[in-house]
């Protein structure tokens, strides 16, 4: 179990690492793509295994299509998709899908007729549009948000700023992982997740926080500007995000586990083995996301 862990951990981690740092920002889209794609299939069967309906097909195409105009409207794109003033001064597209999402829901429940059940499918096909899809732009958000230079050439901010966010959280989840399999002696909430303890929390604050001076030192000295691409990155950002990040981090864990145990499963499927399935590895980040990216908002750029 621990072996396959590790082996699936280092297969992701290369992956990512790959794809963020040598190959175009395009593919980036294409990967966020397909975990999108994975992730709602995930969702659509628990959903379907609670006993309700769940509207595959058009939480899917919403999904899709929030993600992909929220990537068009960032700066990154810009270039490739020109806005006039007066395209810019109204309502993007991202923002009417977000809108629209939930009206095209209730319209599929009218055309289908059955009233039984149907707002509880309503509430859990939605649920998975927010979950999968609206938290996931904020990964989109942060890897996007950066103009490109002149010229087009790349500008790694983006992609500096989503590596240093997946390292924080994910040393959390190793952290808690490790504390708690050596010294978890006291549960944190057995109802949602049993295997949680508070010695597991503690050591997640702790790798996170080590994670986070870590990384403070490698901007500091070892790139010799103490700056995360165009943003500063002074050591208090290193104290504060790691304390924020495991923080959202646990919740998005114990969120995940919450839905999961509602409807009897141990993971959201198998499809990784020793990590469970795709949501199982996301969880964590999803909701960690949008808390990064207003921290980056409101204190770093």
């Amino acid at each position: 179990m621990l072996k396959h862990r590790i082996a699936t951990g280092v297969a992701v981690c290369t992956a990512v690492f790959g794809t963020l740092f040598f190959l175009p920002a395009w593919t980036h889209l294409v990967l966020l793509l397909a975990v999108f794609a994975l992730a709602h299939a995930e969702w659509a069967a628990m959903v379907r295994r609670s006993g309700f309906r769940h509207e595959s097909l058009a939480t899917w195409i919403c999904g899709a299509a929030f993600l992909l105009a929220t990537a068009a409207e960032s700066p990154t794109a810009a270039w490739l998709i020109p806005r006039s003033p007066s395209f810019a001064a109204r309502m993007d597209v991202s923002e009417l899908v977000l809108a629209l999402t939930p009206a095209v829901l209730l319209v599929l429940g009218v055309l289908r007729r059955r009233v039984d059940g149907a707002l509880q499918s309503f509430a859990l096909s939605y649920a998975g549009f927010w979950y999968v899809s609206v938290l996931l732009s904020f990964v989109v958000r942060m890897a996007f948000d950066f103009p490109v230079y002149p010229g087009n050439a790349t500008n790694y901010t983006g992609r500096i700023l989503l590596l240093a966010f997946i390292v924080m959280v994910k040393m959390s989840d190793i952290g808690a992982y490790a504390a708690g399999r050596i010294w978890g002696r006291h549960k944190l909430i057995p109802a949602v997740s049993p295997a949680k303890t508070v010695e597991g929390l503690v050591g997640g604050y702790v790798l996170s926080l080590v994670s986070g001076f870590v990384l403070w030192a490698v901007f500091q000295w070892g790139f010799g500007d103490g700056r995360l691409g165009q943003m500063d990155f002074p050591f208090v950002h290193a104290v504060a995000l790691p304390l924020l990040l495991t923080t959202t981090g646990v919740l998005g864990d114990l969120s995940e586990s919450l839905v999961k145990r509602s409807v009897g499963v141990k993971d959201s499927s198998s499809r990784f083995p020793g990590m469970g399935g795709v949501l199982d590895i996301l969880d964590s980040l999803l909701f960690s996301a949008p808390f990064m990216y207003a921290y980056v908002v409101f204190f770093v750029k």
